[in-house]
């Protein structure tokens, strides 16, 4: 529910994060290094008190009652249980509780644990590799993920994956401007870049990148939230926002009032458009005019979205505005301006809102056609 009241499309749940423990059943068993003896994966679900629940499956079925679609977190190169750190065995004394195995071994099990949880729960929309994944793992993860869930978003996946989201090199919720579709590098991307690979900006509710729930812990205020969704989402990035249950399972109530809050100003501000009167279309999809023939409409910012099917080929735009008390049908003001679109550009204007009679979309350079799926304009108590 709170996934709903945020407005989530999609989720995704940590399987396995860096400590090593399986949240999936798994029938895995390995050879202890040096003895050979096989061992069960004793650090999962199944050796807690959570035994004989299948907490995958039931994320799977909750999301599919609100038609929300699933993905999964499985570090490939991070297994503390194992003593394991950048995807290899450590050449360092084992703690307490840690288990000695061969790198062999290690990937092995990464790949059987793959294929249990890529074949046991369905279509997946995105599979995370947090930290990405180890030269001597490239080929056999590309064959499995391929075989097995090659429809899916694969964040860091680029090398792996025809559908590479690639991160945008912080945690903190917001993304550079410009911050293109292309290139592969963890910042802005590169508009010259032939590798289609959008980027992902993940980020947290609490404050000071806390990801995992804490006793008092703070969470940031909605008025910070909004920037982060207009530095993210508005400037073409997929917004990952983390979901922490606390001990009992469930999301605090604090938390989930701070999610709603969150999704009532998304689906209050963007969630219907001021309609205009005529979309006239110039020059080859060059020039898009919203006209307000009828009365004058007070707006304070505007949405453009681009049609990527064929590539993100806008590579600089303006936004002109024609002011109600104008005398001239060619006076425009430019109230915003910017270089990359992609999926969504947000632009708040700094002069705030303006009684308007039309609005204008000029994009000033392309290295294509282009082609403009959507562009609106809003305005924002």
């Amino acid at each position: 529910q709170t996934m709903t009241d945020y407005g989530a499309q999609y989720a995704v749940l940590v399987a396995k994060h860096a400590c090593g423990f399986h949240m999936a059943p798994t029938k895995i068993r390995f050879p202890l290094n040096p003895s050979g003896q096989l061992v069960p994966y004793t650090y999962s679900i199944d050796y807690s008190p959570m035994k004989g629940r299948d907490v995958l499956g039931e994320f799977i079925a909750s999301c599919e009652k609100k038609h929300i679609r699933t993905g999964f977190y499985y570090t490939v190169v991070s297994n503390n249980w194992f003593n394991v750190q950048s995807g290899y065995i450590q050449n360092t004394t084992l703690q307490p509780g840690q288990v000695n195995i061969t790198q062999e071994t290690y990937q092995n099990i990464v790949l059987q644990q793959l294929t249990e949880i890529w074949t046991k729960y369905g279509t997946l929309e995105e599979i995370w590799f947090d930290g990405g994944y180890t030269t001597e793992m490239e080929a056999p993860i590309t064959a499995l993920l391929a075989e097995l869930q090659s429809q899916a978003i694969a964040f860091n996946g680029y090398g792996v994956s025809p559908n590479p989201a690639r991160w945008i090199g912080t945690e903190m919720g917001v993304a550079p401007d410009p911050n293109w579709s292309t290139g592969t590098t963890n910042d802005g991307g590169d508009p010259d870049s032939s590798v289609f690979c959008p980027a992902e900006c993940d980020t947290t509710l609490q404050e000071h990148d806390r990801w995992f729930w804490g006793v008092n812990a703070t969470l940031r205020p909605l008025s910070e939230l909004i920037q982060v969704y207009h530095e993210t989402v508005g400037r073409n990035c997929i917004l990952m926002l983390d979901l922490t249950p606390d001990r009992t399972g469930l999301i605090p109530p604090s938390y989930a009032r701070r999610y709603k809050e969150l999704g009532d100003f998304i689906r209050s501000c963007y969630g219907t458009s001021i309609s205009p009167t005529e979309y006239i279309t110039h020059d080859d999809s060059d020039i898009h005019i919203l006209l307000f023939d009828s009365f004058p409409v007070t707006v304070d910012r505007s949405v453009i979205q681009e049609d990527q099917t064929q590539g993100q080929v806008i590579r600089a735009y303006t936004v002109d505005i024609q002011l109600a008390n104008t005398t001239h049908t060619d006076q425009w003001m430019t109230v915003a301006q910017g270089t990359s679109i992609g999926n969504k550009k947000i632009d708040v204007w700094s002069a705030g809102p303006q009684l308007i009679n039309a609005i204008r979309l000029n994009i000033t350079k392309s290295v294509d056609t282009p082609v403009i799926k959507a562009f609106t304009v809003h305005l924002c108590n």
